[in-house]
């Protein structure tokens, strides 16, 4: 999928919108330009992931003796490859360990 940068987009949109794939497909291409130009220009569609990433790295900053988290450490899921409900756990266990290593030593 991330060789589809046009198809991921449409997903983003379906989702801000909330409508479906077939919704958006029925949308003209003029109208699904307009939506493109704005996104990169003016306002980018909502990403809730990067937004709580956002938040926890700022919080945590603070009680951060090393460098601070970056809000792409809280984002589960790698934009290359789709992970298993389980690799996420496993990854926010293993991040979690590592602030608290950080915090204390």
């Amino acid at each position: 999928m991330n060789a589809r940068p046009t198809l991921q987009f449409k997903m983003r949109l379906a989702g801000h919108l909330h409508k479906t794939l077939a919704e958006i497909d029925r949308m003209d291409s003029r109208e699904f330009s307009l939506w493109i130009a704005y996104s990169r220009w003016f306002r980018p569609l909502d990403d809730p992931w990067l937004q709580s990433g956002m938040q926890i790295s700022a919080t945590l900053a603070p009680y951060s003796k090393h460098k601070p988290p970056s809000p792409e450490d809280f984002i589960p899921v790698d934009s290359l490859t789709p992970q298993h409900p389980t690799q996420v756990v496993d990854n926010l266990k293993a991040l979690a360990a590592a602030l608290k290593q950080s915090t204390n030593g």
